[in-house]
């Protein structure tokens, strides 16, 4: 339930200011990933069965797409971000802005490998 509401006031910030390329990477990927596990759950009635690889991938991608959400958040955290404001990222050209940017951007690729790896599985 928490990552539901994180999720919304991610969307919500996110889709409201101003953002970085990164941002909006990251917004578009968590939106997409929500899209795309809810249709494959859908099609795949099977699953909760972790005995069809595709159910175990699934469960993959949804923990993978948490993963993000906690990385977009820890980039835009900041005392404005926390009250609803807009994306507060570490100033640029610090080890925290490296880091969370390193974060964000290993958070996407590995919510991509997980999806691709789920359509090579049909």
């Amino acid at each position: 339930m928490k990552n539901i509401a994180v999720f919304l006031v991610l969307s919500l910030v996110l889709a409201t200011t101003a953002c970085t390329p990164l941002e909006k990477q990251a917004y578009r990927t968590v939106v997409a990933a929500k899209a795309f596990i809810d249709a494959e759950r859908r099609i795949h009635t099977e699953c909760p069965n972790d005995a069809v690889a595709v159910c175990g991938l699934l469960k993959q991608a949804t923990s993978a797409k948490d993963a993000l959400i906690d990385a977009a958040e820890l980039y835009c955290s900041g005392p404005a971000f926390e009250a609803g404001g807009a994306c507060q990222p570490p100033a640029k050209g610090t080890p925290a802005s490296d880091q969370a940017i390193a974060k964000l951007k290993a958070a996407i690729a590995g919510y991509n490998q997980i999806a691709a790896d789920i359509k090579g599985a049909k």
